[in-house]
């Protein structure tokens, strides 16, 4: 059999993946700096000895480097948190998705994905979008996903991935960096960082990336913008988008009763959403006033409520499933074998556990709820 090549681009994404520049990838492995740079440049080629140092470094499997490099078209990137995140972060985040895209190519061969359904993506420039062409582009969502006008969504990762959105948890946290989106050639992707984030929180990041999905289709590249443009305009475009998809203005302007705090805590319960974005869409809604909206916040600080309120441990976090389904629909109907699926994918162990839910070891779990599928024939 043929000895496939060295691929020096896929020992880059290996690397930044796990974090590591190539100073700290060389001290690790005993390797020169300047190797670690010549392979990546394709300048030079590990030996066999070299290469076993930086799969065991990197604890990615052997085959991932050898194998050929996959192009495919990107949009433009978007990072929750994106203000506070590291350029490392980033980084690795945006190399794990294309790890989601190589996955997505892989399975897509064997089971016919859900038909990709969204409202027509907004194209126009950030400083023109209104705020009431984000509450239309909510309102279209919600009719066509079939959300009802004025009700809680039910369980919004599992509406994304019925309608054809692709959401997966990543192999990574960073509590400055909660979710990723990006459309890769025809489909969006979203990842969330492993953060053990709430369920409420969880749900707004979703809702916040489906918000750049369809309102920023004009944006080629987030480094074209500043940072103060990104989180004044962008991200606050992408915030109440989340704000109105979640919390419908007449539907909650029905329910809100009260702005006590504590009549806040019962709302939680029915929209699912936390007690601080309830507020804001309150003010957003002209409920309260400036004033106002500052004492309620001052008594979430006094509270100690700003980062864990009150039924956060209770409401039941949303979890991708469809990717699960996908890999137990080819294995249960022998299509490949478990195994077999798990090297023609070529990643790490622990990333293909993480995407995929499953356990490399033992994996006799049955098939989530979720989206509708069919083997391709």
């Amino acid at each position: 059999m043929e000895q496939r090549a060295f691929n020096p681009s896929k020992l880059t994404k290996a690397r930044v993946a796990r974090g590591l520049t190539k100073k700290e990838l060389a001290e690790r492995t005993g390797i020169s700096r300047q190797m670690i740079s010549n392979y990546e440049l394709g300048k030079t080629q590990p030996g066999a000895n070299k290469l076993m140092a930086i799969v065991a470094e990197l604890d990615f499997p052997y085959n991932y480097f050898t194998s050929e490099p996959k192009r495919f078209y990107e949009g433009a990137t978007f990072f929750r948190s994106q203000s506070a995140a590291t350029k490392r972060a980033r980084d690795m985040q945006a190399v794990r998705l294309e790890f989601q895209k190589e996955i997505y190519d892989f399975l897509s061969q064997y089971v016919n994905f859900p038909k990709l359904t969204l409202p027509d993506v907004l194209m126009k420039n950030i400083r023109e979008i209104t705020n009431k062409d984000i509450e239309n582009k909510a309102q279209e969502l919600r009719e066509l996903w079939g959300l009802g006008k004025d009700l809680p969504v039910s369980n919004l990762i599992e509406s994304a991935e019925v309608n054809g959105i692709i959401v997966v948890e990543s192999n990574m946290s960073d509590d400055k960096l909660d979710a990723v989106s990006e459309w890769i050639e025809d489909r969006p992707f979203i990842m969330l960082t492993d953060n053990a984030e709430s369920a409420v929180r969880r749900r707004f990041n979703v809702a916040h990336e489906i918000g750049h999905i369809l309102l920023h289709g004009d944006i080629e590249s987030i480094h074209e913008y500043t940072s103060q443009e990104l989180k004044n305009i962008i991200e606050k475009q992408a915030n109440y988008f989340a704000s109105c998809l979640l919390l419908p203005e007449n539907g909650f302007l029905k329910s809100l009763l009260s702005t006590n705090l504590e009549f806040y805590i019962e709302l939680k319960k029915h929209w699912k959403v936390s007690i601080q974005a309830m507020i804001m869409r309150t003010y957003q809604l002209e409920l309260i006033n400036a004033d106002q909206k500052l004492y309620l916040f001052k008594k979430i600080a006094h509270n100690k409520w700003k980062k864990h309120e009150p039924l956060d441990g209770d409401l039941v976090l949303e979890k991708p499933s469809l990717y699960r389904k996908v890999f137990d629909l080819i294995v249960n109907n022998d299509i490949l074998q478990k195994n077999e699926l798990i090297s023609y994918l070529s990643l790490p162990k622990d990333e293909l556990e993480k995407s995929l839910d499953i356990s490399i070891s033992d994996d006799k779990r049955p098939i989530p709820k979720g989206p509708i599928l069919r083997v391709v024939k």
